[in-house]
């Protein structure tokens, strides 16, 4: 097939099923995984048991990998954390720069939207974030 780099390829292809462990929640693949290495936690804080299978440490070798590419999309905003999840459009790192206000430390991204006419708060925005994050 003319792959260059077969290592990396497989490494791409392992990643995938990580990726597929966060989101195809209702699996078989998924509740087969959950079931025999992370059964009381999600993927992303899993970690190695004391005699993993080579499948396991395949897939979690990729978590890092994994992690560094998932961003949250904001649809009413509910589960996704201000400080500590990535969610805005900024290439570099997708997290806010901004100084944490102590105050708002655990608020969910859904207190700076206006669920009623399903617009960003702009004033409250203004008044947390730096100018080019706002």
């Amino acid at each position: 097939m003319g792959f260059r780099d077969l290592k990396a390829f497989n490494l791409a292809l392992l990643t995938k099923q990580g990726w597929c462990l966060l989101q195809n929640t209702n699996s078989l693949f998924h509740h087969v995984f959950q079931a025999k290495y992370f059964a009381d936690r999600s993927f992303l804080d899993a970690q190695l048991g004391k005699r993993p299978s080579f499948a396991s440490q395949s897939i979690m070798a990729t978590k890092s990998m994994v992690e560094d590419g998932i961003r949250w999309s904001i649809r009413n905003g509910d589960k996704v954390n201000i400080w500590n999840d990535k969610w805005i459009p900024n290439p570099k790192t997708y997290k806010i720069m901004t100084p944490i206000n102590p105050l708002m430390y655990n608020e969910k991204v859904s207190t700076l939207i206006d669920k009623e006419r399903a617009v960003w708060k702009s004033e409250l925005v203004n008044s947390i974030f730096l100018p080019h994050e706002a």
